[in-house]
């Protein structure tokens, strides 16, 4: 059973990881590589394409909660390409 301490560490970490994502270019870079459309990534994430492709753009940035589903799905994808 995790202690308040730990999932306090990795609601911060997460937070954190969030705040650091990847340049706009390379977040397109990294959903292409894998195969995933626009489509794929904003079903994943519970928001439309056109705000997947905004972010990607670095025309708007997602809120904390939809930044680390956002972050955790980049570093998956990431990994299972590698």
């Amino acid at each position: 059973m995790e202690t308040y301490a730990a999932a306090a560490a990795h609601g911060l970490a997460d937070r954190v990881r969030a705040s650091q994502l990847p340049p706009p270019p390379e977040r397109a870079k990294i959903r292409e590589s894998s195969g995933a459309s626009l489509r794929d990534f904003a079903e994943e994430l519970g928001v439309s394409p056109m705000t997947v492709l905004r972010w990607e753009q670095g025309k708007s940035r997602p809120r904390m909660r939809r930044a680390i589903a956002y972050r955790r799905l980049l570093d998956a994808v990431k990994e299972a390409a590698a």
